[in-house]
């Protein structure tokens, strides 16, 4: 399981980064793979058919399987970066058939692809994040969030960003949650709380998460970002729990007293309107405390 990555990820993507020529080109004498796997990739360069056949004869274990989960990651991006992608009606090549191997292999792809999703190109990581995000294991969620701490600014948002369109995790998911919100509370870059605060809004209600969410989109209302304000005003009206509306109006009266941009009120106020459902806009912070006592009222409550 990935520790973060630090050097072990490093060191493993310096390790890929020597097969890339392989992966465009036929296999060198330089190949540092097991003859096992320069077997494997010349049989899978040639052909479907070619493939199948030497994998049948391949004595397969854990280690192999994950070994050769790599090598279909790498080909998948170096294909893609030399060939592109078949045309409608042309041929799949190379990027199609890894691409489909690797959707094939399941949990034992998900460790490589996260790797690729956080020390890769912008290109890898958004080929990993995609096949990711298609494959559905409920083991990648956790394995990307566990390999938050520790990570540079740009996987981290990489990570945060993909967390919005990872599969349910199960019993991982209240663990994927609590490192969404710590990076929503103490994250150093205002964009990755900002992206935070919408995976959050993705993740929540399958994971039954609603009222400790809007709790943690509350809290970062104070956030001295105006950017990540904004973003738990939306995020808590399209989380649509109107408890939060009282925290909302405090929000309100805070940026009037401190004479904030036309943007953050605009927020707030859009969000106060949705969770309501009052036609009125642009209220003071005593007329929509008036909305909600007789919003509570109505509801004899």
């Amino acid at each position: 399981m990935l520790e973060g990555v630090g050097s072990q990820g490093v060191r493993r993507l310096a390790g890929w980064v020597v097969l890339v020529a392989a992966c465009v080109a036929p296999v060198q004498d330089t190949d540092e793979r097991s003859a096992d796997r320069q077997a494997l990739f010349r049989a899978w360069s040639v052909g479907p058919e070619e493939y199948r056949a030497a994998a049948a004869r391949m004595d397969w274990d854990q280690e192999m399987a994950q070994l050769w989960a790599e090598d279909m990651v790498v080909v998948m991006v170096a294909s893609y970066r030399a060939e592109g992608v078949a045309a409608i009606g042309e041929q799949g090549g190379r990027f199609e058939r890894a691409r489909r191997e690797l959707k094939a292999m399941g949990a034992l792809a998900v460790e490589p692809l996260v790797e690729m999703v956080l020390v890769g190109n912008d290109v890898g990581a958004k080929l990993a994040t995609d096949l990711l995000i298609e494959g559905g294991e409920r083991s990648a969620a956790p394995l990307l969030a566990g390999a938050l701490d520790g990570a540079p600014q740009r996987s981290r948002l990489r990570a945060v960003t993909a967390l919005a369109g990872l599969a349910y995790a199960g019993e991982g998911e209240a663990g994927v949650v609590d490192r969404l919100i710590a990076v929503l509370s103490g994250d150093p870059a205002w964009i990755c709380r900002v992206q935070a605060a919408r995976s959050l809004v993705s993740r929540a209600d399958a994971a039954g998460e609603v009222v400790r969410v809007c709790g943690a989109l509350s809290r970062g209302l104070v956030d001295p970002e105006p950017s990540v304000q904004i973003a738990c005003c939306r995020a808590l009206a399209e989380l649509g729990d109107e408890q939060v509306v009282p925290a909302l109006i405090n929000h309100l009266e805070r940026l009037v007293y401190s004479g904030a941009g036309l943007d953050r009120l605009r927020a707030v106020q859009a969000a106060l309107g949705e969770l309501t459902r009052s036609s009125s806009s642009d209220l003071t912070p005593a007329e929509w405390r008036e909305v909600w006592v007789g919003r509570r009222e109505s509801r004899g409550g």
